[in-house]
């Protein structure tokens, strides 16, 4: 019998984790102005209880982290006005629509942020971001070291399911950082920073986007 049977395919992909990377050109001048900011903040708080890193509750291991009581993008400075309006919203609403759908709509972003500065030695052990309706996580590389050695300086993203490594996947994808390069990925995705030798700064802004600014009745 040449008969074919007849039958009917539905393929799902399950719990898929979609990392969204931009590069930004024509940026200098504005990551100039970034950089200058944080390296401030820094001068101001490293050796006091505002640097994130003496609180002892963050993952970042050495170096200077902006307090976990400050929201970034509410620091009254046109570098970081036009960084969000300019850069990090116009990609965070893309990717919502990408990876939410029509349900994106609904929502009403809100970043929350922080300045992270790595010198050689430094580094963040891994971690992820459970805050409460966080629904992306993200980096932009402001300044980077000079050329170094892979992975010194690499974000590094630990697959979820490790027993999918038996069928071919990988057990970690790692990402360069560029100057000028916005990533955006799920909060629940594991990842650490790898720390690099040498002279130099890794100066990033890391941020939580919340599906509602706080006190806002979730409608999605």
């Amino acid at each position: 019998m040449n008969q074919k049977t007849p039958f009917d395919d539905n393929i799902e992909v399950h719990f898929p984790i979609t990392v969204m990377q931009r590069q930004y050109q024509g940026v200098d001048q504005m990551n100039r102005s970034l950089a200058s900011l944080v390296s401030d903040l820094e001068e101001k708080y490293r050796d006091t209880n505002s640097n994130a890193v003496n609180e002892g509750s963050v993952s970042t291991q050495g170096g200077y982290q902006t307090s976990t009581k400050m929201n970034l993008f509410t620091v009254n400075d046109p570098a970081i006005a036009a960084f969000k309006e300019q850069l990090l919203l116009p990609a965070v609403n893309q990717y919502l629509s990408k990876v939410f759908g029509e349900e994106s709509k609904t929502l009403n972003p809100w970043p929350v942020g922080w300045a992270n500065v790595l010198r050689a030695g430094d580094w963040q052990g891994p971690h992820l971001h459970p805050t409460e309706k966080n629904i992306i996580s993200g980096v932009y590389y402001v300044q980077l070291p000079g050329e170094k050695q892979k992975p010194e300086g690499w974000i590094e993203f630990i697959n979820p399911q490790l027993i999918s490594v038996n069928h071919g996947f990988p057990t970690t994808r790692r990402v360069e950082p560029v100057e000028g390069k916005l990533v955006l990925f799920p909060p629940f995705y594991m990842h650490y920073v790898h720390p690099f030798k040498g002279d130099g700064e890794r100066t990033i802004i890391a941020f939580d986007v919340l599906a509602q600014k706080p006190g806002m009745q979730l409608v999605f």
